[in-house]
Parts: structure tokens; C-alpha cells; sequence
């Protein structure tokens, strides 16, 4: 009986510590994963019915 409260006391402390982890890592106001800026322009100017005059 002594066995399973050791092992939830082990995967709590685990759980705690991925979730320090986590979020330790990720940093506010940052974008997750790839980013591609000009895309992101391309396709913020294309909605607006605007063009790229800088790759002319």
C-alpha cells in the first residue's frame, strides 16, 4: 500500500516540475514556433488590397 502513495507522490513532484519547466521557458509576448515575417506582411498587405512596393 505504501508503494502506490510513493509512486503518486513521484508523479505529482514530476508533473510539478513539467509544468516549472514550461513555463520558465516560454517567455511573454513571444510567438511560438517558426515565424516568418514577411509572409506575415504579404499577407497582412494582400488582405488590405495594398502591394509590396519595397520588392519592386
Amino acid at each position: 500500500m505504501e508503494w502506490i502513495i510513493t509512486i503518486a507522490l513521484a508523479v505529482d513532484v514530476l508533473v510539478l516540475a513539467a509544468v516549472f519547466v514550461l513555463r520558465i521557458k516560454h517567455q511573454p509576448g513571444s510567438v511560438h514556433g517558426d515565424f516568418r515575417f514577411d509572409r506575415c506582411k504579404t499577407g497582412e498587405l494582400s488582405k488590405r488590397g495594398l502591394f509590396d512596393k519595397t520588392k519592386w
